[in-house]
Order: C-alpha cells, then sequence, then structure tokens
C-alpha cells in the first residue's frame, strides 16, 4: 500500500495524523488514537479491515494511526510497549478521546492504559482467534484486554459466541461485518493481464475450467487436504490455482508433487494485486476447503466474498464463520463431504450459461448488499461517538 500524506516511519511501525486531502470533521469524542499491529504491506483480513477503516475514518474524524508494518510476531516485543507509551503521552496531555484497537492482540494493552483513561472510550475489534488461541497466556490477556474496553466490535455471530463463552457480557458486543471493496481494473488493462496470464498458464479463460483458491496458506485453510481428497474426484480438464504465502505452502507442493497433479495444479505464489483483481473476475469459481481447527478459526473469511462481488461464485466447507458468510452466491458444503464438494463444482459447469450466469450475478448483488465498507464504517463511528447499535 502506498504511504499516505504525512506519514512518519519509527522503525517498523507507522505513526501519522490524518492528512488525506480534505479536513476531517471534528468529532464530538475527540481524536481517535488507531493501533492497529497488522496492517498492509502484510496481508490478510485484519490488514485490509485496519487499512480500509482508517482510510475512511480519516474522512469523517481526526485520527492518529501507529501501525506496524511487519509480519513476524517478535516485533511485538518493542511495538506494544511504543503503542502503551505514545497512548499515555496522548492520555495524559488530554490530546485522544477514543482509543481504538485494531485487534485483540493491541487490545491487550487496554487494561494498562484503563487507569488513565477516564472519559476516554476504549474499543476493540476481535476477529475469533483471539477468543480460541491455543497459549493459555496469551489468550488470557487478550481476553483482559477485550474485558477492559467498553466496546467491542465482533465480526460475525460465530465470534460474538467465542467472546461471550470467555465471559465477556454479550451488552458489550456490536457485531459488525468487515467491509468488502476489492481492487477492480479497467477493461483495457484487465484483457491485458487476463492475456498475459493465460499465455503463461496455457490457460483460455471462457473456455477451460477454472477455479481459484489464495490466501495465506495455513493449516486451517484445508488446501493441502483438498488436493488429497478434492481433486483425484475432479475431471481431469478442471484446472485449480493457488496463490499466497505461509508455512502450509512446502506441504501443499508436495502433495502435488505426490500425486503428479502436474498442470492441474499451478502455485503461483505471492499475487500482485492487479493479477488478483483480474482473477477474481475470471476464475470461474472461488474455493475455500477449510477444516476445523481447535485453536485456529475462520473468523469470518474475507478473500471468498472478495470473489463475489466480482461475480465469482464459491465453494466452501460450513466451518466455522463461513456459515454465515456464504448465505448466498455460492455452495455450502458440510464439513468434509469432499464428493459433496466435487459435485458443487460439477453441477456449477453443468448449469447452462444463463444458469452460471444467475449464479454469478447472486454473488456480486449478495456482497455489494451486505458488505460496503461504507456501512462498515458508519458503525464504527456510531461507537466512536457514543451512538452504541445492536
Amino acid at each position: 500500500m502506498p504511504p499516505s500524506p504525512g506519514q512518519r516511519l519509527v522503525g517498523g511501525a507507522t505513526a501519522y495524523p490524518c492528512q488525506r486531502g480534505e479536513r476531517p470533521i471534528a468529532a464530538p469524542a475527540g481524536r481517535i488514537l488507531f493501533l492497529a499491529r497488522r496492517y498492509p504491506p502484510c496481508l490478510g483480513g485484519i490488514e485490509t479491515h485496519c487499512y480500509e477503516l482508517y482510510r475512511r475514518l480519516c474522512l469523517r474524524r481526526p485520527v492518529r494511526l501507529v501501525a506496524l508494518r511487519r509480519q513476524s510476531l517478535l516485533h511485538l516485543a518493542w511495538f506494544l510497549p511504543y503503542c502503551f507509551v505514545l497512548a499515555l503521552a496522548l492520555l495524559l496531555t488530554g490530546r485522544v478521546g477514543v482509543i481504538y484497537f485494531g485487534d485483540g492482540v493491541a487490545g491487550a494493552l487496554a487494561p494498562l492504559l484503563r487507569p488513565f483513561a477516564r472519559g476516554v472510550r476504549r474499543v476493540v475489534t476481535i476477529y475469533g482467534l483471539e477468543m480460541s488461541y491455543r497459549q493459555p497466556l496469551a489468550r488470557r490477556l487478550m481476553v483482559a484486554g477485550a474485558q477492559a474496553c467498553e466496546r467491542i466490535a465482533v465480526i460475525s455471530q460465530y465470534t460474538r459466541e467465542l467472546v461471550i463463552n470467555r465471559g465477556i457480557p454479550a451488552s458489550k458486543l456490536v457485531t459488525i461485518h468487515l467491509g468488502v471493496e476489492p481492487v477492480t481494473l479497467a477493461a483495457d488493462r484487465e484483457a491485458e493481464l487476463a492475456a498475459a496470464f493465460a499465455a503463461r498458464h496455457g490457460v483460455v479463460f471462457g473456455r477451460d475450467r477454472v477455479l481459484l483458491n489464495f490466501g495465506r496458506q495455513v493449516k486451517r485453510k484445508g488446501v493441502a487436504e483438498f488436493l488429497e481428497h478434492g481433486m483425484p474426484r475432479l475431471a481431469p480438464d478442471i484446472r485449480l490455482f493457488i496463490g499466497g504465502r505461509g508455512p502450509e505452502l512446502p506441504r501443499i507442493a508436495a502433495v502435488c508433487q505426490q500425486l503428479g497433479l502436474g498442470s492441474r495444479v499451478v502455485l503461483l505464489g505471492p499475487i500482485p494485486d492487479d493479477e488478483l483483481a483480474m482473477l477474481r473476475q475470471r476464475a470461474d469459481l472461488f474455493l475455500m476447503p477449510n477444516v476445523a481447527l481447535a485453536g485456529d478459526v475462520e473468523g469470518f473469511g474475507q478473500t471468498q466474498l472478495e470473489c463475489m462481488h466480482a461475480g465469482t461464485p464459491v465453494v466452501a466447507f460450513a466451518v466455522d464463520a463461513l456459515v454465515e458468510s456464504v448465505r448466498e452466491g455460492g455452495y455450502l458444503v458440510p464439513a468434509g463431504d469432499y464428493a459433496a464438494f466435487v459435485d458443487c463444482i460439477h453441477a456449477f459447469f453443468a448449469l447452462p450459461a444463463a444458469g452460471r450466469l444467475a449464479k454469478e450475478e447472486e454473488a456480486r448483488a449478495y456482497v455489494r448488499r451486505e458488505y460496503s465498507w461504507e456501512r462498515t464504517t458508519d458503525h464504527y463511528v456510531d461507537i466512536f461517538d457514543g451512538r452504541y447499535p445492536h
């Protein structure tokens, strides 16, 4: 992501006031201090949420963002103390009216700041993993942080139940879905990228049957399991393109080699934003074959919604919060039923052209109706200003 005007870099963190060419409206609650321990150029749902919410908040309220722009958790050793010292200084000088913690890890600072934050609203967003993290001490710190906040935004009903099960009062919770507005391309640029990709990988969009999966490749995404149990059931002319990086990538590559999947499965690695935007439009289906894992949950999922926004339907297992997010515009399959998963893929390709177009339009209309960033930002502004929607 390009830096915003007024940005200052502090080590691996970004700290800057809101300066985006428009003068923000003065906030009744005062300046918002936005602490984001996950932020672009790192990729993922939390990073996207923090970036998009900050960008829109800037046009409505005065905001100071402090963001960690590093992937490794080792950077938390200096980033969290830095956030604490900066927040304390702003609190003691009366220059902040709201502290917003971008996720539960940043929110772990809330109990330390609470004695100095009288009259200052403290708000945190919980995505789900914070409440089910395997490491007990880290999980307790994040739960304590959420309890020390006045309001807790949760991204799904599934996450809401996780939070309540940790003993946090339901009266503090507000369900706010993530916004979804992925990058889109001009028609000529999209066609140029499609032609280059097709030549590089020997695929003809619109004729060949193309499946897509991308994201951070971790175990809960279930890609290696799908290759083992799903790909052998698929028609041999259907191709799967897998993008992204992560700790599961070596295992995914090993399964491809062991099964001799050859050109049927292509590992793309990290995908540039413009090429990804093209693939979201050109692929026939997006696959989300998640597996249920204790201590690693899918709090809502954005990648499937970004594809649906572009008119690409989804086939997903009914795992965690995917039950909520894939309500229309796709196929929701009982967890672990690979035969049914593959049957849905074949059923989509068996539809007449008009049927496929109708399914694509259903996906597009569903996401654009339910998950706009303006709607999401409206809810956060209500919280920051003291209006608490339920």
